[in-house]
């Protein structure tokens, strides 16, 4: 999403502004930063976001905090509506260093919808002040989620990381997966944990889940994307999915699409 002309802040500049974009088609932006941070999140659809360390996915009623100077990439998968705010330098000392996501309440959401739409430079006022002052306090008591990808750092787990990425189904066991990265099956257990912070074997289910988040959002079928992702059976697929989103794969699917 193109951030709003005052990204650069500037003396007299609101410390909040808002944007918001509604399509129909694919949206893809490259990698780019923001002077300010951004708060970024779904009405409709999904959307995917790169920095150079993880990997999110955002659904409806989440949103994801992106500091200031982050490097990031993000495309949708389908139709998606989306509100970002972005916020002061001065204002994101009350926020970590780092991304994550946040699960949006009904008040946050709504004030979120609304100041994407009003908080500019030219209807700033006592009202949009207060109304942002309020979302900001919700914000910073939103619940926050673990559910990102972190992104190995050396050449040889990246290896396997993009031939999981390409195929989320390969059956490939450790062992081979270790022969890949040029390692024995001990080293390879060892450093995937310490670069990414999760075991392969729950890094790999991640991969998973997050890739059929994706393909249920544009409207592939529940039983499709379960043999996709390396799924023996949708119901074992459902199981999962719902252990690490808290949606059952249909009402998953039905939420991204719904307005």
């Amino acid at each position: 999403m193109t951030p709003p002309a005052a990204d650069h802040p500037a003396p007299g500049t609101p410390w909040l502004l808002g944007a918001h974009l509604q399509q129909e088609t694919r949206r893809i932006t490259e990698y780019h930063t923001h002077e300010r941070g951004q708060i970024f999140g779904i009405e409709q659809g999904v959307m995917a976001v790169h920095t150079e360390h993880a990997y999110w996915l955002i659904g409806p009623g989440q949103c994801l905090w992106l500091p200031p100077q982050i490097a990031h990439n993000a495309s949708s998968h389908g139709a998606v509506a989306i509100w970002s705010l972005y916020v002061s330098p001065a204002r994101c000392i009350d926020l970590p260093g780092r991304p994550f996501l946040a699960d949006g309440t009904r008040l946050l959401t709504a004030l979120a919808e609304r100041l994407s739409r009003d908080a500019d430079e030219m209807r700033w006022d006592t009202q949009i002040s207060r109304l942002a002052e309020s979302f900001w306090h919700e914000f910073l008591s939103a619940p926050r989620t673990s559910v990102s990808l972190p992104l190995p750092k050396s050449e040889k787990l990246c290896r396997v990381a993009r031939a999981l990425g390409d195929n989320p189904a390969d059956p490939r066991a450790q062992k081979d997966w270790a022969e890949l990265s040029a390692m024995s099956l001990r080293s390879f257990v060892r450093h995937f944990t310490l670069e990414t912070g999760l075991p392969f074997s729950v890094w790999r289910q991640r991969l998973r889940i997050l890739n059929a988040q994706k393909k249920l959002a544009r409207g592939d079928s529940v039983a499709s994307v379960a043999l996709d992702v390396g799924y023996e059976s949708p119901g074992a697929f459902a199981s999962a999915f719902h252990r690490h989103t808290g949606y059952r794969p249909g009402d998953y699917a039905r939420l991204c699409r719904t307005p």
